[in-house]
């Protein structure tokens, strides 16, 4: 008996890379909206607040990714009531934390894995607003319940590089 591995044929392997592309591309595309944990609204934060986006999006400014907020930055404010009248939202981070369950967010926006974004690259270097991407945030009452398509097109990155003079070389990006 032989113990080495049988290896499948190359146009199996092209399939099964082809499938999975075609299914990522598709991802935003009919799925139905997620629900998130808390309905969280960043208008109160950020345009009532002025809470600058990286205070909860820790990484924003100084990794590729910038993160969803841990339970954690959210009692950084919220252990006790905020707000005169407090929000009738705001007592569900304390039963949280409370119940040591932490705030499982839905990511909505992935970019496919071949697909390499940078958030310091474009926040710190190029010392772009959150805004320019991601909208008018400061006018959202609910976190988003299903991804931006814009947020995962290359087109829409390269037409943005273009009309900025950035590089639309793929190694400039793939470093």
């Amino acid at each position: 008996m032989s113990t080495q591995r049988s290896r499948r044929p190359c146009s199996i392997w092209l399939l099964a890379v082809a499938l999975v592309v075609a299914a990522s591309a598709g991802a935003c595309d009919g799925e139905p909206p997620v629900v998130q944990p808390i309905a969280f609204s960043h208008k109160i934060h950020v345009a009532d607040e002025e809470i600058p986006c990286t205070d909860c999006h820790v990484g924003a400014e100084t990794g590729v990714h910038a993160t969803l907020p841990a339970l954690s930055r959210c009692l950084l404010c919220h252990m006790k009531p905020q707000g005169d009248p407090p929000s009738e939202r705001e007592p569900r981070v304390r039963e949280l934390a409370s119940a040591h369950v932490a705030i499982r967010w839905i990511q909505v926006t992935r970019n496919p894995g071949h697909v390499y974004f940078s958030h310091r690259a474009h926040v710190t270097l190029a010392e772009m607003p959150c805004s320019d991407c991601h909208g008018d945030v400061a006018r959202w009452e609910r976190p988003p319940t299903a991804g931006n398509p814009a947020l995962m097109s290359m087109d829409a990155c390269l037409r943005c590089h273009r009309e900025r003079g950035a590089s639309t070389d793929c190694d400039a990006c793939q470093q």
